[in-house]
């Protein structure tokens, strides 16, 4: 074990920053699909769950028909999955539409019955739109159908002053760590993909006329016998257009600047679509990307916005405030597509990344992760897969080890108080370490093997998952009441934002685009 993690391991205990719990906050996001009669809704998002704009809790995400739950800031891992629960509860309990279990959509025979979002009038309305639009154009709608997990985490400022010893200029030293914690979880972040990867299969639909290198499952629906997570090959999340970006996160100004540059630079196929047709907007801009976030990544530094500011200001302005896990699928066996084990062997994971070794990025480096994440999208349950590291390459399983050797070592640096803290993050290496031992036992290993003995096409495995949890939740006894209140709030607000006088929107975008 390299002596920079025992050390920062016995700083953090020396200085009783150990029990991170004492210190953190972390939040969930879960997109899901709305399926009516094994089809997308074809529907205009129910007025029940409150305006998309506005709701906290409730949004959309690419399609009206992709739902978008958000928990509020946590003090607990438990706290967060009641929260997702309850806004789970309340969502069933109130439309029709089925919440599709899998991060891969139902099958959807016809691209153009894929409704974008719609935001209203209003010109933060419209410009959430117009960016779904490009989306559209760049990647086409039906990649855009793919949802997931989002697990947001964050370290208060307290924490950081005491780790640096100065209450004074701490920001540049809070970066730091968190540009480090950024690094080193995407360096071994395809062992997320093996762990949790839970894509192994789609419906033929989903390919269109895509070249692709799946084969057949059965007539409806194509595999790869070891992939684990798909919703993140290029079939998914990724784009050929950022594969040459290499942002490095060595630094916070070096991040900005890359940002910027994919933000600026234009993008020969982009301009070839175009930023009208006729007199209607189709993409934001013609860059490698249009927003901050269609920069796709396992995993984001990020700060809290209000309406209006352009992220990459706020981060160069205020600093790091949290960072955004993306690399999450949705788990069809557990109702809310997460559970504790996942959520304490993340946050381990996390720390254990903040404070390992200072590994600096550079091109090859960047290509190596880059390989290891594809080799493992693809064919990370086969036993005799090797992964690259500086040059040399390494088993699957002796590199799990490794990660899994720290956060024991993390554990066990816990004080006395931390006592159950300790106790779920050993519980969930006892979870994970079975998945490495036996791979049928990851979330893609139990679905093809599903799928395979009960001869069930990705809708109708769905299908089956998507009742149960309908019979669950709908018997649930949670008091629903603030995400009622919240969506009835919401809709006033979206009046309220409608009614306002605002400036043209052809003004506004050019006042935003000129914000960087």
């Amino acid at each position: 074990m390299p002596n920079a993690f025992k050390d920062s391991l016995k700083k953090l205990s020396d200085l009783n920053l150990a029990n991170y719990s004492n210190f953190s906050q972390r939040g969930i996001e879960k997109e899901s699909l709305r399926v009516s009669d094994s089809e997308i809704s074809n529907s205009d998002h129910p007025k029940v769950l409150g305006s998309a704009l506005t709701n906290p809790f409730i949004t959309t995400d690419f399609s009206e028909a992709l739902l978008e739950f958000i928990t509020r800031k946590s003090s607990s891992v438990e706290k967060a999955l009641d929260d997702l629960k309850i806004i789970l509860a309340y969502t069933h309990q109130n439309i029709d539409d089925v919440i599709w279990p899998g991060s891969v959509p139902c099958s959807i025979k016809e691209e153009s019955k894929i409704r974008i979002a719609n935001y209203g009038i209003s010109n933060s309305g419209k410009l959430k739109e117009l960016y779904r639009i490009g989306l559209s154009y760049r990647y086409g709608s039906m990649m855009q159908c793919v949802s997931g997990i989002h697990y947001n985490f964050s370290l208060n400022e307290d924490f950081f002053k005491k780790w640096q010893g100065q209450k004074e200029n701490f920001r540049s030293f809070q970066d730091e760590k968190y540009l480090n914690l950024v690094r080193n979880f995407r360096k071994n972040a395809w062992l997320l993909l093996y762990l949790f990867g839970a894509s192994p299969v789609v419906p033929n639909t989903f390919l269109t006329d895509r070249k692709n290198f799946l084969k057949p499952l059965n007539s409806e629906d194509s595999f790869l016998e070891n992939a684990t997570c798909l919703r993140m090959s290029e079939l998914g999340y990724m784009s050929e257009a950022q594969d040459n970006l290499n942002i490095a996160y060595n630094t916070l100004d070096e991040y900005i600047s890359d940002l910027r540059n994919a933000l600026t630079k234009k993008y020969e196929p982009y301009e070839k679509i175009g930023l009208k047709k006729g007199n209607q907007h189709i993409q934001i801009n013609d860059s490698i990307i249009q927003i901050e976030n269609e920069y796709y990544s396992s995993i984001r530094p990020k700060r809290v916005v209000d309406s209006g500011q352009r992220p990459i200001n706020v981060l160069k302005n205020k600093g790091i405030e949290y960072v955004e896990v993306r690399c999450l699928d949705n788990n069809p066996f557990l109702r809310g597509s997460i559970d504790k084990h996942t959520a304490y062997f993340i946050e381990a994971y996390l720390m254990v990344s903040l404070i390992d070794e200072n590994y600096s990025f550079d091109e090859i480096r960047i290509k190596e992760i880059q390989d290891n994440w594809q080799n493992t999208v693809r064919n990370g349950r086969d036993s005799k897969l090797l992964l690259k590291r500086d040059g040399k390459t390494i088993s699957v399983k002796d590199a799990a080890n490794e990660v899994f050797s720290k956060i024991y070592d993390y554990a066990y640096a816990l004080p006395i108080e931390a006592y159950d803290l300790k106790n779920k993050i050993l519980r969930s290496l006892d979870v994970q370490k079975s998945k490495i031992r036996d791979s049928e036992l990851t979330p893609s290993g139990k679905i093809l093997k599903e799928m395979q003995e009960k001869n069930l096409t990705w809708d109708e495995f769905c299908n089956v998952r998507a009742e149960k949890n309908i019979s669950y939740y709908k018997s649930l006894k949670k008091d629903t009441t603030n995400i009622k209140i919240s969506s009835e709030i919401s809709l006033e607000d979206f009046e309220k934002l409608e009614s306002s006088k605002q400036v043209d929107f052809d003004t506004f975008l050019k006042d935003y685009l000129n914000a960087i």
